[in-house]
């Protein structure tokens, strides 16, 4: 059995790998549902890790860069006795110490002209702004197998 879960990330923490990273889960009650209930949880989850992955964005990279990196939400089957916390009622925050790769199972990224959007708002207006409006915003799905080609067409 796996727990799913999601990764917020950085498209530039995707290129380096993902290792010692958190991810937003349903907690065991919610993990416990079935059908709609639990395809709710998730879509919550990861909507979760999405504003997660949208300030990580601003803060990813080098210090001397100050370029953002576009956000990422990896959809990924993590071994069921993974350890976590409570984040917020109904949720919990994951600790990954590794993420095999093969079992990531999607990969969740803004459009290229909304992420062109929020990283301009954040230039003239600050980050707030900018996790505001990538908020207002939803992710495109892309399988796993899609993962080396996104990242060479989002370089």
């Amino acid at each position: 059995m796996s727990i799913r879960c999601y990764i917020p990330t950085t498209l530039d923490a995707l290129r380096r790998g993902l290792a010692s990273v958190h991810a937003v889960a349903p907690d065991a009650h919610g993990r416990g549902l079935g059908g709609d209930e639990l395809e709710a949880r998730e879509f919550d989850a990861l909507y979760i890790a999405a504003a997660l992955a949208a300030t990580q964005s601003f803060e990813d990279g080098p210090a001397d860069i100050q370029e953002p990196s576009p956000r990422a939400v990896v959809a990924y089957d993590a071994p069921d006795a993974t350890a976590g916390e409570e984040l917020v009622d109904g949720f919990d925050l994951l600790s990954l110490p590794e993420v095999d790769m093969t079992s990531i199972v999607s990969i969740h990224i803004d459009e290229v002209e909304v992420w062109e959007e929020a990283a301009k708002i954040g230039a003239d207006g600050g980050h707030e702004a900018a996790e505001d409006h990538l908020g207002d915003s939803d992710l495109l799905w892309y399988d796993a197998t899609e993962l080396p080609e996104l990242l060479r067409e989002r370089s």
